[in-house]
């Protein structure tokens, strides 16, 4: 008998340790539906060509405003 006691202890424990394994892994899956369904919405977004060509376009004005900017101050310092 006293073989068994030891034997059920240690699969309590092991189905415990399973059992807590279980519970984690379910939160976890929940978590990785929830960021699935967010991104899902995030995607079904529609986005308007004709604001993404303004965006980029506005961008780019502000770039060459950035450089002619640039260009046309003077040097400062020795080097």
């Amino acid at each position: 008998m006293s073989k068994e006691k030891p034997c059920i202890n240690s699969l309590l424990n092991k189905l415990t340790g399973v059992d807590d394994q279980m519970c984690t892994l379910k939160e976890k899956l929940k978590l990785l539906k929830e960021m699935i369904k967010q991104q899902d919405l995030q995607e079904d977004e529609e986005i308007c060509p004709d604001v993404h060509e303004s965006e980029k376009a506005v961008v780019q004005a502000i770039e060459k405003l950035y450089v002619e900017e640039l260009l046309t101050r003077e040097p400062e310092g020795d080097a």
